[in-house]
């Protein structure tokens, strides 16, 4: 005779991407859902940010109307010569939502955060949709009993769930709430990133850079390369550019630190000239510098665990930080759904890490070293040349359902 699921009381610390997909996942298993915001909930910022098979699935099975957030659907990736721009590879996504289940879509950030913000706090509270998260803005957490569920916050209040989820972010002050300790070194990269819009494109003559529905390459040898791909239907084109930080020696944290075209375009003298013309006009120019993030030795404690870039900071090069996040918010909502209703929440919370913790360490690592070889990075990777490598046909053809159901079975087994 199975268990009848219980309705748990959840709490939610940060409503970024990932904070926000566990709401949603949560929501849709029948729960409680209450998202934390240190803030007014202002929307995200950034570029573009894609999401291959391995996170679109997800927002496929929990209902969420994709096509709302503008998403160009890739369909090669291109790598070009450094100084003139010559294509000298390409890997073409033509078969592939009939190899992996869905599209490798290509969102602006801000379009996928609005979308899932009005999905998690949205919509009818009856059926399969399940109950309308919370959204509490102006609470900053403070401190976290992980064995009661207890959560305070600076503004005097405090909140009491059946289990916290941390998703406040790669400078998460909830880790050490939960015994975890980061490692963080400088590494020797810093990155631009900018957009710029189809008009100005056109009018520049290289609207050809929104159409191509690619993610496009230069460089990627060394720590210099730029990563350009196109999104909000076709209108926007979004470039990150790595460059050694040894060029500008960047010390100021954060990743909104603002930058001019001439400046941008100045940093890579000899890169190809439609690239250079495309950064000296191109708008919202930031800077940040990247950092190695060691793996922590465990993401939970009681009822409480990390989730998103709380839980596994990566390098930007494998495109795999919002996947990895979706995926932590999958693997929650499969967990806290009837299957597994027999596990109680501490049991839940430790099986998530066995499931999450290995493929993110794995992705964390594959992506630091893809920072200085492309050759690393899925769709350019090939187990064939070095064994071990991490390979698009083990990123995107993952089977969550079938891995959570595997450590669950070998949990139970070593329990008894």
């Amino acid at each position: 005779m199975s268990t009848a699921q219980p309705r748990y009381d959840i709490g939610i610390i940060g409503s970024g991407l990932g904070g926000l997909g566990a709401a949603i996942a949560l929501r849709r298993a029948g729960h409680a859902v209450t998202l934390y915001e240190r803030y007014e909930f202002g929307g995200e910022v950034g570029a573009s940010l894609s999401l291959a098979s391995n996170g679109s699935r997800f927002l496929e099975a929990w209902g969420v109307d994709i096509p709302a957030a503008k998403p160009v659907v890739l369909r090669h990736l291109v790598r070009h010569a450094w100084e003139d721009g010559a294509v000298t590879g390409t890997y073409p996504l033509g078969d592939y939502r009939a190899r992996f289940g869905t599209d490798y879509n290509n969102f602006h950030r801000i379009d996928l955060h609005k979308l899932l913000k009005e999905t998690a706090v949205g919509g009818g509270d009856k059926g399969a949709a399940g109950q309308r998260a919370v959204l509490r803005t102006w609470h900053q957490a403070a401190a976290l009993d992980p064995e009661t569920g207890t959560v305070t916050f600076t503004n005097g209040d405090s909140a009491k769930h059946d289990a916290v989820i941390c998703a406040d972010g790669i400078r998460s002050v909830m880790r050490t709430q939960l015994g975890v300790e980061p490692q963080v070194t400088p590494s020797d990269s810093c990155c631009y990133r900018c957009i710029i819009d189809r008009e100005k494109l056109a009018a520049l003559g290289l609207q050809a850079f929104a159409d191509n529905s690619a993610i496009e390459f230069w460089g990627g040898d060394g720590i210099e390369k730029i990563v350009m791909s196109p999104c909000s239907d076709n209108n926007v084109v979004s470039c990150y550019c790595f460059y050694p930080a040894a060029k500008n020696d960047l010390q100021s944290d954060g990743w909104n630190i603002s930058a001019t075209g001439d400046r941008l375009a100045a940093t890579f003298p000899n890169l190809d000239p439609r690239m250079r013309l495309l950064f000296e006009n191109a708008d919202d120019i930031k800077m940040w510098r990247l950092y190695n993030h060691e793996p922590y030795l465990h993401w939970t404690r009681g009822c409480a665990t990390l989730l998103g870039d709380a839980a596994h900071p990566m390098m930007p090069d494998q495109s795999q930080g919002a996947c990895m996040a979706m995926e932590d918010a999958g693997a929650l909502g499969i967990l806290f759904s009837e299957p597994y209703a027999e596990l109680g929440v501490k049991e839940k919370l430790a099986v998530y890490e066995m499931v999450r913790k290995p493929r993110a360490t794995r992705l964390q690592e594959a992506s630091r070293r893809a920072r200085l070889d492309i050759r690393e990075r899925i769709g350019w990777s090939s187990a064939s040349d070095l064994p071990g490598k991490l390979t698009i046909e083990e990123v995107c053809g993952y089977d969550m359902h079938a891995h959570v159901a595997e450590v669950v079975a070998e949990y139970k087994k070593n329990k008894s």
